[in-house]
């Protein structure tokens, strides 16, 4: 069932549990999300970031995201992910998606206010929800060796919260994008003043690599929203590159593949996210 980004997150912040945010590229990763979705009974978010479009475009995405969603037996939320401007969160709106996120957190907080509530302002008028983002997540290979202090600081984002009214609040503890090379220490100290600071669901970005540990404590600690990416990936690749080596190897058993393979991640780290069983 096609279910709200509010609602959802709402069930994991007072539960406190973390909901897996898929960014599936394909048919077959959306429908081995949702396959891990109604076996676990899990809530689950389906996502596509901006960069994504060029191979997996938004067009031809959103009626997928959408028809699954809206058969599934478990809440599901179809989101844009680092939508980096407001006609790309317009144009998502306009596709169906229920929630979309404005990253402009490489503006001067000014800047990033303005545009933040400018897209709230008109998603509100559709009845969709926005996530948007304080501080620097990094970038494997581009910032990771930054020794600048790039957490979201505690009191803007207060500020930024009740400037802009938006719904959820991804942050930067230390957390990267990318396949890390060596598991990433996220300030958790940090994270807990945050939320003291603020009632508002959390969100980490960057997910992929990180230490079980860290993130039991994020999900103990605010952090309601998990973004999955990489893992996806990694484990599709792996399990594709095994099975190309059979001499039986064929295109259409490879896509079950995909989709099996997809299904295993997205499974592992709602286990491990608390999710299941919350449906």
């Amino acid at each position: 069932m096609l279910v709200s980004f509010k609602e959802i997150l709402k069930d994991a912040y007072e539960k406190g549990y973390g909901v897996g945010a898929f960014n599936c590229l394909s048919l077959e990763n959306a429908i081995g999300a949702i396959q891990a979705a109604e076996e676990l009974r899990s809530p689950i978010i389906l996502q596509l970031a901006e960069v994504q479009f060029p191979y997996s475009p938004i067009e031809l995405m959103a009626p997928i995201f959408l028809d699954l969603a809206k058969k599934a037996t478990v809440p599901v939320c179809v989101h844009l992910d680092h939508g980096q401007s407001f006609e790309t969160c317009a144009k998502a709106i306009k596709l169906g998606f229920n929630s979309v996120m404005i990253d402009s957190s490489s503006l001067p907080l000014e800047e990033n206010i303005a545009l933040t509530r400018e897209v709230v302002h008109t998603a509100k008028s559709f009845g969709v929800d926005v996530e948007a983002e304080l501080g620097m997540v990094g970038t494997i290979g581009v910032d990771a060796d930054s020794t600048a202090d790039v957490y979201t600081n505690v009191e803007e984002s207060a500020r930024f919260i009740e400037e802009t009214g938006i719904d959820a609040l991804a942050i930067a503890i230390g957390n990267m994008h990318g396949k890390y090379v060596a598991t990433p220490r996220l300030n958790i100290d940090r994270l807990k003043e945050i939320k003291q600071r603020n009632q508002l669901p959390l969100v980490l970005h960057g997910g992929s690599g990180t230490s079980i540990e860290d993130f039991k404590s994020c999900i103990h600690n605010g952090i309601c929203k998990i973004n999955v990416a990489t893992a996806i990936q990694l484990g599709v690749t792996e399990k594709v590159k095994a099975y190309v080596q059979e001499p039986s190897a064929n295109y259409i058993d490879m896509k079950y593949r995909i989709v099996e393979a997809s299904k295993e991640v997205v499974a592992w780290h709602m286990d491990l996210f608390e999710s299941n069983g919350h449906a």
